[in-house]
């Protein structure tokens, strides 16, 4: 049977629980290196990255100019259309007479993607990615190759430095996506069978300037 005291109670006891909640607090103490839980690479970086990324099926290339990366690419994909959409790159691929394409819709059908990186991981051999450099995900993910041009000094020893990087460069206005892209897609599910390009690019070349 209802009664206003047991109501009273009811509401007594809600309010006691409610007042009585733990309001959590977080703190977050950055990493600052990871030397103690890996092996950090030793000597060049660029001999290091390039060594790491062909483990995983990556294809590094070191120019001495960009002239000579962009001649590459134009070798690489010959009479293809390049799909791009940074503006700075498409200014030399207009002057390097290279074919491109920068309709998000394009990647539906393109063998070829180009972008550039945020940084490079030589611990890993991995390439970072941010939203801020392209406009969604196709541009990294749909082509058959991807082709990824950098320079040298964008080489960190291993992710902490990257996130330095990055920080530097974005302050409050952080990317709302990085990606690490560590070699051409792959899976083994099937059988145990290595397969490249499940889900993504089969092809990961990345072109690095010296200059």
């Amino acid at each position: 049977m209802y009664s206003p005291d047991s109501n009273k109670n009811r509401n007594e006891i809600l309010g006691d629980l409610q007042s009585a909640q733990v309001k959590p607090t977080y703190s977050y103490e950055k990493l600052t290196s990871t030397a103690e839980y890996f092996v950090q690479p030793e000597g060049d970086l660029c001999d290091a990255f390039c060594a790491k990324i062909q483990l995983v099926a990556g294809k590094p290339e070191v120019f001495e100019s960009k002239d000579a990366a962009f001649e590459r690419i134009k070798e690489l994909i010959g009479s293809e259309v390049l799909l791009c959409n940074n503006p700075q790159l498409l200014t030399v691929l207009d002057t390097k007479s290279i074919s491109y394409n920068t309709d998000p819709e394009y990647a539906r059908v393109a063998k070829f993607s180009l972008t550039t990186c945020e940084a490079l991981v030589a611990r890993t051999g991995s390439v970072y990615v941010s939203s801020a450099q392209i406009e969604g995900r196709r541009l990294v993910s749909a082509a058959e190759t991807h082709i990824v041009l950098a320079t040298a000094n964008q080489i960190c020893a291993d992710f902490p430095q990257a996130i330095d990087v990055l920080e530097a460069k974005y302050g409050n206005q952080f990317p709302s996506q990085v990606t690490a892209i560590t070699g051409p897609s792959r899976t083994s599910d099937i059988e145990k069978t290595l397969v490249l390009g499940a889900h993504g690019p089969k092809n990961l070349y990345v072109l690095i300037v010296k200059e």
